[in-house]
C-alpha cells in the first residue's frame, strides 16, 4: 500500500489534555512532533498501532507525560500514536483515535514507587505546579526512570 502524505493521530503533549491531530506523514514532520530523533514502540501488539516517541527523552530529560502500564514504564516528552501499514506509519481508524483520546485523556502526575509506577490523574495547573516544584524539564534534575530504576 502507498504512504500518504498525511496521517491522522493521538497526540499526546506533557501537562496538556491528549487531542486528535493531523501531521505530515515524514520523518522531518514526525521529528518536529516529538522534539528529536524518533523511537517506536509497540505496547499493544494486537494492534497496528504504534507509540511514537523522543528517543532520548529519559536522557534529556523530558517532561514525564504519562505511564504505560501495560509495559511497566513511563513515556518521557510528547508522543504520538499512529497506526501501521508493514513498514509505514498510516492514519489511526476512528475506532482507534476514541480509544487512545479515552486511555490517554487524564493529565497524569507520575510516581516511580519500589515496585510500581503510579500514576495520578491531574488538571493542568496542578501538573504544571507540580513540574515546577520539581524542576524537571529546564535540565537542573534527572528524573528515575528504567535506565537508573529504583526498584
Amino acid at each position: 500500500m502507498s504512504k500518504s502524505n498525511k496521517m491522522r493521530v493521538v497526540l499526546v503533549e506533557p501537562g496538556r489534555y491528549t487531542r486528535k491531530a493531523t501531521i505530515e506523514n515524514t520523518l522531518e514532520a514526525e521529528q518536529a512532533v516529538v522534539g528529536g530523533m524518533i523511537d517506536v514502540i509497540r505496547p499493544w501488539p494486537k494492534e497496528n498501532v504504534c507509540l511514537v516517541l523522543n528517543d532520548e527523552g529519559k536522557v534529556i530529560p523530558l517532561q514525564p507525560n504519562r505511564g504505560l502500564s501495560e509495559i511497566d514504564d513511563v513515556v518521557y516528552g510528547t508522543f504520538f500514536l499512529c497506526g501501521e501499514d508493514g513498514e509505514n506509519f498510516c492514519s489511526l481508524t476512528n475506532e482507534q483515535v476514541e480509544r487512545y483520546l479515552a486511555r490517554f485523556r487524564e493529565l497524569e502526575i507520575i510516581c516511580d514507587m519500589p515496585d510500581a509506577i503510579i500514576c495520578f490523574p491531574c488538571s493542568p495547573q496542578r501538573y504544571r505546579r507540580y513540574m515546577e516544584g520539581l524542576n524537571i524539564g529546564n535540565g537542573l534534575e534527572r528524573p528515575d526512570h528504567r535506565d537508573n530504576p529504583s526498584r
